[in-house]
């Protein structure tokens, strides 16, 4: 066996057991896109850049030892890299980017200074435009050797560094030692790649979630679940600032009325669990509905029961959900099915605990819970109470739902 099969598929391992364990699947598709990838934001031709010797690079040192002569893995030519730490009397941490001789490069790359300081990852960017490239980067992932990033991220502002989130397709390997392609092809790079940007997205996480303690709505519900009136007293202002007032949430409620209800994570879902998305479980009385279960039973279920396959990246849902919205005539299914099930049981003047659970879900089943709580919800006696919510001959929640599944 080669000596790069090896290594990639050691590297590879090394990730499903301790670090990104969608690394691996993600690879074949990862690498078809790189065939047809740009180099650098500009497609090469025999005629293009990376003609001639940059050789006397070599002789030259900077702070970060990265100048010198590049070959490609791609085109087996040569390509200037030169660090600029210092311009005009003014810290600037550039990469230029040289693909003939000169002294203007043909591109200059900015280096990410806090994955440098924080974390020593070398990553340098461009942004292209959002019509082309987007954002071009290459981040060393071995002394001497660097992987050439395309960013399937679309931003329009060019001062902004690509995020962490985004879709990153290693389309190169650039080296100083021709020998140093035995160990790293795109796959290998890939792999690297990936790997660090786990370790910068779980140091991010930190970051933010050290934020998020300052409001009392994420660190007081970390882990769980609030319930309101009503979605409106579940919004917050802005992205990463849980704004909502505590005071607002409630932990009991008429059956049959408006309850909305927002998870809070300890880490984002995609940080936990890649590659899951949500699921949501219904208990009261011994009785459990299953969202996913529900969704994959019938065709009426499957058409009503959206999949929450979005915000896995978030500390906590941006939109809230609601178990019933009289306001709106909306209400989760799964929910409605609970109530269906169990309405044989329930009694006028009587106080219900319903549990509500979300869940990591993936390959067809629950992994782990994510958030949960319990909120009580009183079946209320008069002529609008929960008889009516529920059982009204017509508009009634549950004899809707008998209705539709009888049609």
């Amino acid at each position: 066996m080669k000596k790069q099969s090896v290594f990639t598929a050691v590297l590879s391992l090394f990730l499903m057991i301790g670090i990104n364990n969608t690394a691996e699947a993600q690879f074949s598709k990862k690498l078809k896109a790189a065939k047809s990838a740009m180099k650098l934001g500009k497609k090469k031709t025999s005629k293009g850049g990376g003609s001639g010797s940059f050789s006397s690079f070599n002789n030259e040192t900077d702070d970060l030892g990265i100048t010198g002569e590049y070959f490609s893995l791609n085109d087996s030519k040569a390509y200037g890299f030169r660090f600029v730490k210092e311009s005009e009397g003014k810290i600037v941490n550039k990469l230029h980017y040289f693909e003939k001789k000169g002294d203007e490069p043909q591109l200059k790359l900015q280096l990410k200074e806090t994955y440098f300081t924080k974390h020593n990852v070398k990553l340098f960017f461009k942004w292209m435009s959002a019509s082309a490239s987007g954002y071009v980067e290459v981040i060393e992932v071995a002394p001497g050797v660097f992987a050439q990033i395309k960013s399937d991220r679309s931003l329009n502002n060019a001062d902004l560094p690509v995020a962490l989130n985004a879709k990153r397709t290693v389309v190169d390997i650039m080296a100083k030692n021709k020998a140093d392609f035995d160990t790293w092809d795109i796959e290998t790079g890939q792999a690297k790649v990936d790997m660090i940007l786990t370790t910068l997205k779980s140091a991010n996480s930190d970051k933010v979630k050290k934020k998020l303690l300052r409001f009392d709505a994420y660190k007081n519900y970390k882990g769980k679940i609030a319930f309101a009136k009503g979605t409106n007293y579940l919004k917050n202002s802005r992205n990463n600032q849980p704004t909502e007032k505590v005071a607002n949430f409630i932990t009991k409620r008429e059956l049959g009325a408006t309850v909305a209800y927002k998870p809070y994570f300890e880490v984002p879902l995609a940080q936990s669990h890649p590659g899951a998305w949500f699921n949501v479980t219904y208990e009261m009385n011994g009785v459990k509905t299953d969202r996913e279960v529900l969704r994959k039973s019938s065709t009426k279920f499957s058409k009503n029961i959206p999949q929450y396959d979005s915000e896995q990246d978030k500390f906590y849902w941006q939109w809230s959900k609601v178990l019933l919205d009289t306001s709106n005539n909306r209400a989760d299914y799964a929910f409605l099915e609970l109530l269906r099930q169990t309405q044989d049981n329930l009694k006028a003047g009587q106080t219900y605990d319903v549990k509500i659970t979300v869940w990591a879900f993936k390959d067809g089943e629950n992994i782990d819970q994510v958030a949960s709580s319990t909120i009580q919800l009183e079946y209320t006696s008069g002529a609008n109470g929960t008889e009516k919510l529920l059982f009204d001959p017509v508009k009634g929640w549950v004899t809707i739902l008998e209705d539709y599944l009888d049609e």
